[in-house]
């Protein structure tokens, strides 16, 4: 099997209506397969994970009549949408059909032209005859003994279109799929051998007219081709830049999960920084280097934490159990089908003795390495670690694993809605940020004959921030270990990682509750201009509906209106259940004469303790229409991290008789777009 490689062509999946449609009266509506599993012709496979990708990407896409002429992706008319697709759902395999991706396409009215055609072709038993073509990028690796393109990742949808001849395009890669099997579209020959079948006429002259407006259209093909190269290239260099973000944050990661010494660790970062690599080449050269240790401990030249017992025998270290039953204390799964069955401290204390071998706690937390002594303890509850110069350090490094996991665990399930309406981005420091804005052209003037063009300049501005670091020291004590206070210590990671989760949502929706200045010097909430932004009215249906069209009317630069609509209301709690109403309610509440809630199902809400005004309510755009509002993580590390001092001669270690844990969480953010964001009163 070969490394994986990048599809730089369009994939273009061809699939085509097999459904019936729906009633007159349910709608313009008509359900299709956008494409089948297995093996195509071309030799590309699509296993049930690219499936379930590409109908979570379908759901809601925009459906446009014919392909953008340029193919690239980028905002298409609106005179050229004629619906949207919904219900995309995956189909699992049967004895009658192979797995596929199924989806409604909703016709809007205004398209009655397409509607009639889908409505005859489909009624004639020929849906064929239109088709649709999805446009991808993805990845896919050579399957060597089976010669198919196993698709490993579907990366980017860009347009789902209604065509008329899906086979055209010339410079792309097509896949084609039929509704039935993966074959190839007939030939003219084929066609042509049907003998006096009437309709094999009319699909041979059909056939001849389709290569002469290929031949006249040969004069294009050098534009397209050099506009696909172009475009190939900027995507080749925009994923290159991924890869080499991805190959950064996994080295980070590992090294600081490895249990090599710092100057290991240092030669094995100059070797893999700044180049691009797969995971498994830098675990062959972690397991490499972990041999090497062991190799070195065994000739008696080193001493370490279990590097003796490591890979090189196939045999589990007696750290790793160690650190396993430190796990099992903090509540953490533990790998039992590995480790087998490891019994958990009972308490801090017994941790401690196990490890240092000091069952009396009798040296002190830092008494215990300061001449480099080991000390034993005939009555270690389970035993001791054999052939290693153990000591608080260890202990302090084996609880701050464990605290750890168990910070990250309780971080990630505390719920953070706010990632709904917010970009995510890492970035490389502390220096300030600087997000620029570009500007927008108005309508074109008329050129009047033999008149020059007249030149048009963008204008531009910049929302800038720079990220902080936020923390807290945290001590486990002598007496805390004396005591076997192990829920005291158990407590610790859980607390950080609520303290941690809070703050971040503290300052995030605190964008939007204290309307501070934004890039253009205005706050970012304002009932006129520059924003028109602010309303004055409480929570209601009426009140929402003068919001979107607030939104609505939002403009460009060039004075144009770019009609957003919002995604998310946030609401604070005491307006919670007006939201549901609101959002959720058949008809309007209140109203006598049960009159529609166009409201309904418009927005998702989303409750912030955080927001404490209790009357203020929010109308967001979906951030991936619009830019909103930026979060930036330093290293792209978006939980927090929890260090620990291990030298036990070194500050509270010696001085106080206490293992100093620090937790650190370093971000950033700003808003980067005022007319995302709408605020009621």
């Amino acid at each position: 099997m070969t490394t994986p490689a990048v599809i730089r062509e369009h994939l273009i999946l061809e699939p085509q209506i097999t459904e019936q449609l729906h009633d007159k009266e349910s709608g313009h509506e008509v359900r299709v397969t956008i494409i089948q599993g297995g093996t195509s012709k071309n030799g590309y496979s699509y296993d049930e994970s690219a499936l379930r990708t590409i109908a979570q990407m379908v759901e809601g896409a925009h459906a446009y009549a014919d392909h953008a002429l340029q193919q690239d992706g980028g905002v298409r008319s609106i005179r050229d949408v004629v619906g949207f697709y919904h219900d995309a759902q995956f189909i699992a395999a049967s004895s009658e059909q192979a797995q596929r991706v199924d989806a409604t396409l909703h016709i809007f009215e205004a398209a009655d032209w397409l509607w009639s055609l889908i409505h005859e072709a489909c009624q004639l038993r020929r849906p064929q005859l239109i088709g649709l073509s999805i446009d991808v990028f993805g990845q896919w690796q050579l399957n060597e003994a089976t010669r198919t393109k196993e698709v490993t990742s579907i990366a980017s949808l860009n347009s789902c279109d209604i065509v008329t001849r899906p086979s055209a395009g010339g410079a792309f890669r097509r896949i084609l799929h039929s509704d039935t099997a993966h074959e190839d579209p007939p030939t003219t020959s084929d066609i042509a051998q049907k003998g006096n079948d009437p309709m094999a006429e009319n699909t041979t002259a059909s056939t001849e007219n389709s290569v002469e407006e290929q031949t006249n259209a040969g004069h294009d093909v050098h534009l397209e081709q050099h506009i696909v190269e172009q475009q190939r290239l900027q995507i080749e260099q925009m994923l290159q830049e991924a890869r080499q973000q991805r190959c950064e944050l996994l080295l980070d990661r590992r090294l600081h999960e490895s249990i090599l010494p710092v100057a290991v660790k240092q030669q094995i970062r100059e070797r893999f920084v700044g180049h691009i690599f797969e995971e498994a080449e830098l675990e062959a050269e972690l397991h490499s280097s972990v041999n090497m240790m062991a190799q070195l401990t065994q000739e008696g030249l080193i001493r370490g934490n279990g590097y003796e017992k490591s890979s090189v025998s196939g045999m589990i270290t007696e750290a790793e159990k160690i650190q396993a039953a430190f796990d099992s204390m903090f509540d953490l799964e533990i790998d039992t089908t590995r480790l087998g069955n490891i019994r958990s401290f009972e308490g801090i204390r017994e941790a401690y003795a196990r490890v240092t071998g000091d069952a009396a706690v009798t040296g002190g937390i830092a008494g215990l390495s300061s001449l480099g002594q080991i000390r034993v303890s005939e009555h270690a509850p389970i035993g001791r670690i054999t052939e290693a110069d153990t000591t608080t350090a260890s202990f302090s490094y084996l609880l701050g694993t464990s605290m750890n996991k168990r910070l990250l665990k309780d971080y990630q399930a505390w719920p953070a809605e706010w990632m709904k309406f917010c970009q995510i981005v890492p970035i490389r420091d502390f220096k300030q940020q600087s997000r620029v804005r570009f500007g927008a052209f108005g309508s074109l003037p008329v050129v009047p004959e033999d008149s020059a063009y007249t030149t048009a300049t963008l204008t531009d501005s910049a929302a800038t921030y720079v990220p902080q670091k936020r923390g807290n020291l945290v001590t486990v004590s002598r007496e805390v270990i004396i005591n076997d206070d192990l829920q005291a210590i158990k407590q610790i990671p859980t607390k950080l990682a609520v303290s941690a989760a809070y703050t971040l949502a503290e300052f995030v929706y605190g964008f939007l509750s204290s309307n501070a200045n934004i890039y253009d010097g205005s706050p970012l909430f304002t009932s006129g201009v520059p924003h028109n932004n602010l309303g004055a009215s409480a929570l209601s249906t009426a009140a929402m509906q003068t919001g979107v069209t607030a939104m609505r009317e939002q403009t460009n630069y060039a004075g144009k209106r770019i009609g957003l609509r919002p995604r998310y209301l946030v609401v604070p709690p005491e307006l919670e259940w007006t939201a549901m109403v609101v959002t959720k309610s058949a008809g309007i509440p209140g109203s006598p004469n049960n009159d529609l809630n166009t409201m309904l199902g418009f927005c998702q809400p989303i409750v912030s303790p955080q927001l404490t005004s209790s009357t203020q309510w929010f109308l967001i755009a979906d951030p991936r229409e619009v830019d909103t509002i930026e979060i930036g993580f330093v290293a792209g590390e978006v939980a927090p991290s929890l260090l620990l001092q291990d030298s036990p001669l070194v500050g509270l270690s010696f001085s106080n008789d206490v293992i100093s844990f620090k937790v650190r969480h370093c971000y950033g953010g700003v808003v980067n777009d005022f007319r995302s964001l709408y605020r009621g009163v």
